[in-house]
């Protein structure tokens, strides 16, 4: 799929009503660390960028809804996502196309309204039926062929802020979030 030249993303990115995207790779670096805590059981450790988590809260607070789709599971992203005020958080998933029709369904959102982003080659199915599809800078080949976008930002680095602050100035709601901290 080629990428959409800039007015024809931007046409698209003012029909996205829902944000969606991957954990690891997308939210993360893609490093995921483990240690034992003191009852011996392994606990999974992993860091989200602060630029991404606030322009996932602006997104919400916008009346965007948001989530992700993960086939790991951890408690710590199901708790990071609550406190970014997230819509859908699905783990332990790797039928990601079922989920997106799901929450499709859920949000009475049409595959074109909906912007997934993702990294490896499990995010294939999902960008392939979002209408805005999102590969991070340093996605996977096969994702960065399959992408509307390639975002100039790495996963874990920025690169949700990247796509959240293009898609809310293209629906006219970036001049809001600033008014917030003027």
């Amino acid at each position: 799929m080629p990428q959409l030249a800039a007015p024809a993303l931007k046409a698209r990115l003012r029909l996205i009503r829902v944000v969606l995207m991957d954990v690891d790779g997308v939210l993360t670096d893609g490093r995921i660390y483990h240690f034992v805590d003191t009852g011996g059981k392994l606990v999974e450790f992993k860091g989200i960028h602060a630029q991404d988590s606030i322009a996932l809260c602006w997104l919400a607070q916008m009346g965007l809804k948001t989530g992700v789709i993960s086939g790991r599971v951890s408690r710590g992203v199901a708790e990071r996502m609550r406190i970014l005020e997230m819509t859908y958080v699905y783990q332990h998933r790797l039928d990601k196309k079922a989920v997106f029709r799901e929450v499709c369904r859920d949000a009475g959102a049409a595959p074109e309204e909906v912007l997934f982003i993702g990294d490896d080659i499990q995010d294939l199915p999902v960008l392939r039926a979002a209408g805005v599809a999102v590969a991070v800078g340093n996605a996977r080949p096969e994702v960065l062929a399959a992408a509307h976008w390639v975002t100039r930002r790495p996963g874990g680095d920025g690169a949700v802020r990247e796509v959240a602050e293009a898609l809310l100035k293209a629906q006219g709601l970036w001049q809001k979030v600033l008014a917030k901290f003027r």
